[in-house]
Order: structure tokens, then C-alpha cells, then sequence
């Protein structure tokens, strides 16, 4: 199938040793503000979640986040764009640079690599080896844990990584992927885990060209739980499925939720789909990411969508630079 050889070559990734150009600029730093768009924020937002020490905000916008002038004194700005032409980030850096605040870089090249060249910052060049940004997960976490000069975290990251088998779970997600044809999915996690239901997200959005929304447990038991209730709505989630990743590690609370929202929601005729998320930290989230390539290559395929290309994000750009 399409992307075979892409999701075959995904342990590779780890054994890149990443390279920090002017590391000498680099300090010891008490917190990390990561500025970045789309599947170049994966890897961020996993070691936000999975890594939780030190400090670690991420920021999806133009400009840069409030903080205090502690935080301006203490902290590292990482600016993260695959491309290395994403208008945001390259936004956050020069505003970072007016502030005089510490900036590192990490990108395949373009113009952030030049600005960071022109200025003397740190930075890492990740491999060209031609994947979009949500198939590069593993390069992504291993440069921002270089960055962040976290030895023990770029230590775990690459285990989880070279331990990972790519091949376990992949007659279970092209089953599940059947189930899905014809159908919006709706991916539900508990907060712990909310990275990975987004990175599912991103990659049914992106790979398979199909619309896929994520939501968290409990927050979503306090509003979106009801807009799937009325009989006179009924017509509006007909093509929705809901995609519940579980986890055996989750608050049993939450555990308790999911079973009761799965039930509420068979009792009105949705699909639930149930899906066990194994391991712990990062083996659990690179585990789930294989998973969800698998599933989206094989929706590319079923609706005939070019699979790793984006050609209207692609155009999209276009129209806003011209």
C-alpha cells in the first residue's frame, strides 16, 4: 500500500544524531517557549506532555506569547518550522530578536536557517529527506531535546523510538480504517494523552483529505457530549464516528467517563470505535502515531487523495503571499 515504505523507514529517524550549529551561544535555561505551526509542533507538544520538567509553552500564532520578565530573562525561544518559510514562526523570531530574548532554530533549511545564520543563533538543520512535517514526528523531537541540552530526554525519546515496531498493530488499524470509510472521525482522549488524539487529527486531516476533530475527556462531557444528543440533530452526526483511545493508565475517573459516554453514544446510533492505547510515554505516543499512519494512508487510498502531499495548504499559502 501506499506510505508502506514511509512508515518501514520511521525507526530510522532515531539513530540521527542532531548537530547544533553556534552551540555556543546555548545557556542553561529554566523554561522553553516553542514557536511553531502544524506537524512542527508534534514533537513540542509531546515533550511538553511526556516530559513535563522543565517549563515548556507553545506557541501557534504570529508574535509571541505574554510573559513575564522573569520568564523573558529565563527562557529560550525555539523557533520550529519544518520548511523553514512559515510565516508565523519566522514572525515570532523577528519580534524574539527585537526583544533581545535567546533564540534557537530548528528547520530543513529556507529562510529561517538564513536568519539564523545572520544572527549567530543556535540551530539545528533536520534532515531533507523529503517527508512533510508530520511524517518527520521522530527527527522533531530529537532537535528540540538537543536544544533543550536534555540528555536524559533525547536518551528516552531514541529507546522509545528504536524499540518501536512499526508492523504489530497494523492489521488492527486497517480494520479500523474500514470501519471509517465514508465516516468523519471524532477522536476522543483523556487530557493525558490529548497530544496523541491530535497528532491522529493531524494525520487524517493531512494523509487521508479528511475532515477529523479531537477532544478531551472530561472537558467534553461539559458541552460537546450534548450536541450529539437530540433526535432532531440526528442527521448532522449520521457520517461521524467516534474514535475512543483508551488507556489503562488514565485516571480511573475519566476511564469511567469514556465507557459511559461510549455506551450513551451506540444508544443513539453512533459509531464508537475503541482503541487501546499501549505502552507509556513516548513508546505510547510514537506506538499511537504509527497506528494512526496506518490508518490514514489506507483512507488516502480508499478515496484515491494524494497521500503525503498538501496541495491546499500548499495553495493556501500562495494566496496569502500574494
Amino acid at each position: 500500500m501506499a506510505g508502506e515504505q514511509t512508515i518501514s523507514r520511521f525507526t530510522e529517524q532515531f539513530d540521527w544524531e542532531p548537530v547544533v550549529l553556534n552551540s555556543d551561544a546555548l545557556k542553561a535555561y529554566a523554561s522553553f517557549i516553542v514557536c511553531g505551526m502544524g506537524g512542527s509542533q508534534l514533537g513540542p507538544m509531546h515533550i511538553q506532555q511526556f516530559a513535563p520538567k522543565p517549563e515548556m509553552i507553545l506557541h501557534k500564532d504570529y508574535g509571541l506569547p505574554d510573559m513575564t520578565a522573569a520568564m523573558e530573562k529565563q527562557s529560550l525561544v525555539i523557533l520550529s518550522s519544518y520548511s523553514g518559510t512559515t510565516e508565523e514562526t519566522l514572525d515570532s523570531g523577528r519580534m524574539a530578536l527585537a526583544h533581545g530574548l535567546p533564540i534557537a532554530a530548528v528547520s530543513t533549511g529556507g529562510t529561517l536557517i538564513d536568519f539564523a545564520r545572520e544572527h549567530a543563533l543556535p540551530y539545528v538543520v533536520l534532515p531533507d529527506t523529503g517527508l512533510q512535517p508530520r511524517l518527520a514526528f521522530g527527527y522533531s523531537l530529537l532537535a528540540i531535546a538537543r536544544l533543550m541540552a536534555d540528555t536524559s530526554l533525547e536518551a528516552r525519546i531514541r529507546e522509545s523510538g528504536k524499540k518501536l515496531n512499526v508492523q504489530v498493530r497494523k492489521d488492527e488499524a486497517l480494520s479500523l480504517a474500514r470501519a471509517l470509510y465514508g465516516k468523519v472521525p471524532l477522536i476522543y482522549t483523556s487530557r493525558a494523552n490529548a497530544p496523541i488524539g491530535y497528532i491522529w487529527k493531524i494525520k487524517m486531516n493531512e494523509t487521508a483529505k479528511v475532515p477529523a476533530f479531537s477532544n478531551m475527556f472530561p472537558e467534553m462531557c461539559h458541552n460537546e457530549i450534548n450536541g450529539l444528543d437530540p433526535q432532531e440533530t440526528s442527521s448532522l452526526r449520521a457520517n461521524m464516528s467516534i474514535i475512543m483511545l483508551t488507556d489503562a493508565l488514565d485516571d480511573p475517573r475519566n476511564q469511567k467517563r469514556m465507557q459511559v459516554a461510549a455506551g450513551i453514544f451506540i444508544e443513539r446510533g453512533i459509531s464508537v470505535l475503541q482503541v487501546m492505547l499501549k505502552g507509556e510515554g513516548f513508546a505510547k505516543a510514537l506506538d499511537a502515531a504509527i497506528f494512526a499512519d496506518w490508518i490514514s494512508y489506507a483512507l488516502a487510498a480508499h478515496y484515491g487523495v494524494p497521500d503525503e502531499a498538501t496541495p491546499l495548504i500548499t495553495e493556501f499559502k500562495k494566496r496569502i503571499a500574494a
